[in-house]
């Protein structure tokens, strides 16, 4: 699949819920060939997740941005907001099943903490790695690394 195309394709679908939240999200692009080998329903499903994230963690209007390089054995995909970020003692668990970062007894973000264990499981069975950075009140970036070969 051209993993560009598919980033390109997501980011139009979600036109409509990114005007909702008058959102403002930007691509760059480093690298010619995107090519890779990967099933497209599960990849697509991670970048919606990913963004979803983004735009709900996030102070209206969200900034999101998008950043796909090449290199000769990698796809990197970057995704950034400046939302509220992460606590530094939930990083080494957001991607474990049903976890969620506690907030007490208010959750204003509904969710059952299984999109990210499932964005690590398919970037895994694609033999990729996934990432995260994030500073509280700043925001967060997750790197996605998918071979190419």
């Amino acid at each position: 699949i051209d993993f560009r195309a598919l980033v390109e394709e997501v980011l139009v679908a979600m036109k409509l819920q990114f005007e909702k939240y008058r959102a403002v999200v930007s691509l760059s692009i480093s690298g010619t060939d995107f090519s890779l080998r990967g099933d497209r329903l599960h990849l697509v499903s991670v970048l919606y997740n990913l963004l979803e994230n983004a735009l709900k963690y996030s102070p209206l209007p969200p900034h999101i941005t998008l950043d796909l390089s090449h290199t000769e054995h990698h796809l990197t995909l970057k995704v950034r907001d400046e939302g509220q970020g992460i606590p530094a003692e939930y990083l080494g668990r957001i991607f474990e099943k049903f976890f969620r970062v506690p907030t007490g007894d208010v959750h204003n973000v509904k969710g059952h903490g299984l999109g990210l264990n499932y964005v690590a499981g398919v970037v895994r069975l694609h033999h990729g790695s996934i990432a995260v950075e994030s500073k509280e009140g700043i925001g967060t970036e997750f790197t996605v690394m998918l071979p190419v070969k």
